[in-house]
């Protein structure tokens, strides 16, 4: 399966604003809100909030913002 990047918007509002945490997930597809929120339960517990925004993301713009030493040992959404 093709695995696909998102971007996670997690917050305290209900809308985003500037102190929210942004976050890159791998899945093979996209998840919906409450999908994302259980598959981020434990850095929702870390961090606070809730998921605002699930977005997708093309590999090369995920690779330019995010930390991509340990992908291997990412979890994927939806396997």
């Amino acid at each position: 399966m093709e695995q696909q990047y998102f971007e996670i918007c997690i917050g305290d509002g209900p809308e985003e604003g500037c102190n929210d945490i942004w976050m890159c997930i791998r899945g093979v597809r996209a998840p919906s809100i409450q999908e994302a929120e259980q598959f981020l339960a434990a850095d929702i517990a870390q961090f606070g909030g809730h998921v605002l925004g699930v977005y997708p993301i093309d590999r090369r713009t995920a690779e330019s913002c995010y930390d991509f030493s340990c992908e291997t040992q990412w979890p994927v959404f939806g396997l």
